[in-house]
């Protein structure tokens, strides 16, 4: 099964750093789906949104962003954000 690498880096430092099936985040012109083998995309990310990560084992997990820039490029997917906390902790 296809994966991505996602990154999720706050100014505290690295948050997130795994493989993933996919990642779901609100940018400012709407919500977007991040596959793999997605083309090279960059997004500001909205200032108060949903992340919704699904991890290898498919576990869903979501977390709060607060903006940002959500960054691909090959199977790299770069969340960067000023703010970032897992709803479930």
């Amino acid at each position: 099964m296809a994966m991505i690498h996602l990154k999720i880096v706050t100014p505290q430092g690295k948050f997130f750093d795994a493989d993933a099936q996919r990642v779901m985040v609100r940018t400012t012109g709407g919500d977007v789906a991040i596959l793999p083998h997605h083309i090279d995309y960059s997004a500001a990310l909205a200032e108060a949104g949903q992340a919704r990560v699904v991890e290898v084992d498919g576990t869903v997990r979501l977390g709060e962003v607060q903006g940002g820039l959500l960054h691909v490029s090959s199977d790299d997917v770069q969340v960067i954000t000023n703010h970032f906390r897992w709803k479930d902790e």
